[in-house]
């Protein structure tokens, strides 16, 4: 007679993605009026690598780190040329959700999509070109938030499309990125 506590558990995963894509730059630029011939950025190439636990349930767990440029902007000060360069690299507890609660097959448009959520801290740096060289780093908390779109290219590889918003919240530099993703199913138990 079987036992009817006993369940069956599994399988876990790690996952590990990376990815690349276009950044925009959404927030106020704020370039001093004194700088003239002025070339502004706000776009960057963001790089992510993101370790995720998925369990037996839905709810998943990781970290995801990588780096973005937030914007550049350069020009002439007093017929000097002046360049300044922000970046970002995040360091995020990142929990994700796939929408596997909708009707349909594993081969359904819908069931193939997810939401990802994080916290954690944004390391910027800049660097100011200007009669010399002056970098400066600061630290903010901010969050992230995803949604993505991921297609099975083998048994242990995806491919993913993913949305993301980067916001360091104390810095006040927020991104928006475009990524595509290779999904590696590293381990399963």
């Amino acid at each position: 007679m079987p036992d009817s506590i006993a369940t069956q558990r599994g399988p876990y995963t790690i996952v590990v993605t990376a990815g690349g894509g276009l950044s925009y730059y959404a927030t106020h630029l704020g370039v001093p009026n004194t700088i003239e011939q002025k070339h502004l950025s706000r776009f960057g190439a963001p790089g992510s690598l993101r370790v995720m636990w998925y369990p037996d349930h839905r709810l998943r767990v990781g970290l995801e780190t990588g780096w973005t440029t937030m914007y550049s902007y350069r020009g002439r000060v007093a017929n000097d040329p002046v360049h300044l360069y922000v970046s970002a690299v995040p360091v995020l507890l990142v929990f994700s959700m796939p929408l596997a609660w909708l009707k349909g097959t594993d081969r359904t448009l819908t069931r193939r999509l997810a939401v990802t959520a994080g916290t954690g801290a944004y390391f910027n740096y800049s660097r100011l070109d200007y009669v010399g060289t002056v970098t400066a780093n600061t630290t903010s908390l901010g969050w992230m938030a995803a949604a993505s779109y991921t297609y099975p290219i083998g048994r242990r590889f995806r491919v993913a499309g993913e949305l993301k918003w980067f916001d360091a919240v104390a810095a006040q530099n927020a991104a928006f990125t475009a990524e595509v993703q290779l999904v590696w199913r590293a381990f399963s138990w």
